[in-house]
C-alpha cells in the first residue's frame, strides 16, 4: 500500500479522534466533570470512545513516524542521533526497511548489523493500555447497566 494512502487513512482517522479528545478536555475545564453525559452507562461509554480515540491518535503518530519522500532519510537521521554524525555514511540502496502494523514497528536494518527503530517507544505501550481502557469501560457500562435496571421480586416474571 502506498505510504501516501497510509498518511492520509492516518490523518482522517487522527482528526476526530484529536477533536473529541480536545473538547472533552475543555469540557473538563470548564466544567470540572469528567463525563458530559448523565446516567449510569453514559460515563462509562465516554470513557471507552475517549481510551479508544487515544488509541487511534498513538497508532496514527506511530504510523506516520519515519514518513518521508525518501524513505531511507528518517532512517539515517535517527542513526545518526543514536550513533553519532558520523555513523550514517550507508549507501541508501543498502538500508533494509521492515514494517508491521501490530505491534507497530518500522524498523532500518542497516548492513553493519546495525537496526534502528523509528516507532516511538511510547506508541505501543499507549494503545495497548487504552485499549484496555476500552474493554474495562465497556465492562463497566455493563455492569452498570445491568445494576441500573429495577431489582425483580422473587414472584415476578421476566
Amino acid at each position: 500500500m502506498s505510504p501516501i494512502l497510509v498518511a492520509a487513512a492516518a490523518v482522517l482517522l487522527a482528526l476526530p479522534a484529536g477533536a473529541f479528545l480536545l473538547v472533552k478536555a475543555v469540557h473538563l475545564v470548564a466544567t470540572q466533570r469528567p463525563g458530559m453525559s448523565r446516567g449510569a452507562v453514559g460515563p462509562w461509554v465516554e470513557g471507552a470512545v475517549a481510551c479508544l480515540c487515544l488509541a487511534v491518535l498513538a497508532f496514527a503518530v506511530g504510523g506516520l513516524s519515519g514518513l518521508n519522500s525518501r524513505p531511507t532519510r528518517p532512517c539515517l537521521e535517527e542513526r545518526a542521533a543514536q550513533y553519532g554524525p558520523e555513523s550514517h555514511r550507508t549507501p541508501d540502496g543498502d538500508i533494509k526497511i521492515t514494517s508491521r502494523s501490530f505491534p507497530l514497528s518500522k524498523v532500518c536494518d542497516f548492513p553493519d548489523g546495525t537496526s534502528v527503530e523509528l516507532v516511538p517507544i511510547w506508541a505501543n505501550p499507549l494503545i495497548v493500555i487504552a485499549l484496555a481502557g476500552v474493554a474495562a469501560c465497556g465492562v463497566g457500562a455493563v455492569r452498570a447497566r445491568s445494576s441500573a435496571r429495577s431489582p425483580r421480586t422473587a414472584g415476578q416474571r421476566a
